[in-house]
């Protein structure tokens, strides 16, 4: 059985002085995009011209994630829309989805398409296999496993056919933290 043939595209790293936007007019969903390394995400496909759905969860996060998405507007002129959502509920991913689509679909065609995802909402507990709980370790595994997988399960519709899309899932270290 041989593998699919298909052409790879250029790196969207650009040089700094460069002006082409190379996500001109892609939406891209950034969970945990509040702060931090979502943040730093959501600047980086913003400045090449993705417009964002920045995701948060707490009450605490509402105001830091509306000035970030007012700065991407302002310094990089793409819409950015935030919405308050738990990865680790159940119906939280499908109205992340939701949200995009009432933002992002073409009010005369009705076309919607979700061309980044990156899964960055992750918690940790970082406590001793002895002292984790049932309710501790569901907590993380909703949040870090399930979360994405229902996010890509209600995406699934709106994601580019042409291998154009990217999904990006991202972990940490803490598996590796013990004595």
């Amino acid at each position: 059985m041989s593998r699919p043939e298909h052409t790879r595209t250029n790196s969207t790293n650009l040089n700094p002085g460069s002006r082409a936007r190379p996500l001109e007019g892609r939406v891209g969903i950034v969970t945990g995009a509040s702060r931090g390394i979502g943040a730093a995400i959501a600047r980086n496909l913003a400045s090449k011209g993705c417009n964002i759905v920045l995701n948060y969860t707490s009450d605490s996060s509402t105001s830091v994630t509306e000035e970030l998405a007012a700065e991407l507007e302002a310094e990089h002129g793409i819409k950015a829309a935030i919405v308050q959502a738990n990865m680790g509920s159940e119906n939280g991913p499908q109205h992340i989805v939701d949200v995009a689509k009432n933002h992002f679909q073409h009010p005369k065609t009705g076309k919607f398409e979700i061309g980044i995802i990156i899964n960055n909402a992750g918690v940790a507990g970082n406590n001793p296999i002895e002292k984790i709980d049932c309710e501790q370790f569901a907590r993380q595994y909703n949040i870090n496993v399930r979360g994405p997988l229902l996010l890509i399960q209600a995406a699934l519709p709106y994601l580019p056919h042409d291998r154009s899309g990217r999904i990006v899932n991202l972990s940490s270290v803490s598996s590796s933290l013990g004595p």
